[in-house]
């Protein structure tokens, strides 16, 4: 028999194999930018590492990570995939006004 979960959002125990997983993947844009041989060409890319290297000196492994990726995964009863899946990131809904 499987074990029961509870909600990560309200909370409520899941009979086993009853919960939806939700994954979440947040990632740097690996793109880079449109750059021209003359802007290569005038990097120092020493200083810009040495730079960089600065910034980064204080920050905790975790929180440089978090600059790169993060994956979260949560498990949801039912009645919570299905408000999940119509607002999916929590923002706030604005009332239409019909004009008749």
């Amino acid at each position: 028999m499987g074990k029961v979960v509870h909600c990560d959002l309200c909370g409520r125990k899941i009979a086993p194999h009853a919960h939806y997983i939700v994954r979440i993947e947040v990632l740097a844009d690996p793109s880079m930018p449109a750059l021209s041989q003359k802007q290569i060409d005038g990097i120092d890319f020493d200083a810009e590492l040495n730079e960089l290297l600065e910034q980064m000196k204080d920050m905790s492994a975790e929180e440089l990570q978090d600059q790169v990726y993060r994956r979260f995964e949560y498990k949801l009863c039912r009645p919570c995939q299905v408000k999940f899946l119509l607002n999916p990131l929590g923002k706030p809904r604005h009332r239409r006004e019909h004009h008749n």
